[in-house]
């Protein structure tokens, strides 16, 4: 296995659309989550939950949810990182229940993404999709929302990196 710089594992990271049909192993599933944990919450509360689908009539059915993205089904697994407002809302209120704690799942779906790429997998951030539909596929608890879905596999397709907005774009400095 090669190991890339910090720098140039976040260069070289670009989503990816289309998957060979490939089983990932608990081992790797497991590194990756482990990732994904690490990643800073407010006060640590991690108030979040993750949802592995790997079964392939599971990821039929979100993809239909995701607005038919029909490649979803294709890849290894689908991790949904779930925000757990109530979690939140105990130590922060109601900033904690709109904003904290969809700042932690996605937080979270960052690290497990560049986890994956790290690995040798692909990935895309899908965050386009019928948010009761997916809340029913999962049979979420009450309270419990679905915020993000990352789509892991091995790419059967190397799109070129997209050029992002420069820095003097982006960046003010007051």
């Amino acid at each position: 296995m090669v190991v890339m710089s910090f720098f140039d594992l976040v260069s070289s990271r670009h989503s990816v659309r289309a998957f060979k049909e490939q089983k990932m192993s608990d081992d790797t599933i497991k590194k990756i989550l482990t990732v994904a944990t690490k990643a800073s919450s407010a006060g640590n509360l991690q108030s979040y939950q993750i949802f592995i689908i790997a079964k392939k009539e599971d990821k039929k059915r979100l993809a239909a949810a995701a607005h038919a993205q029909n490649f979803i089904e294709n890849a290894s697994v689908v991790f949904v990182f779930c925000a757990d407002p109530a979690a939140s809302a105990r130590e922060y209120g109601k900033r904690g229940e709109d904003l904290y704690c969809i700042q932690d799942a996605t937080i979270a779906c960052s690290y497990a993404q560049l986890a994956a790429h790290s690995l040798g997998f692909s990935s895309v951030w899908i965050g386009s999709f019928d948010e009761d539909q997916v809340a029913r596929i999962l049979n979420l608890p009450s309270g419990l929302r679905a915020v993000a879905m990352l789509v892991v596999g091995m790419p059967a397709e190397k799109p070129e990196i997209t050029p992002r907005r420069p820095l003097s774009e982006i960046i003010r400095t007051l």
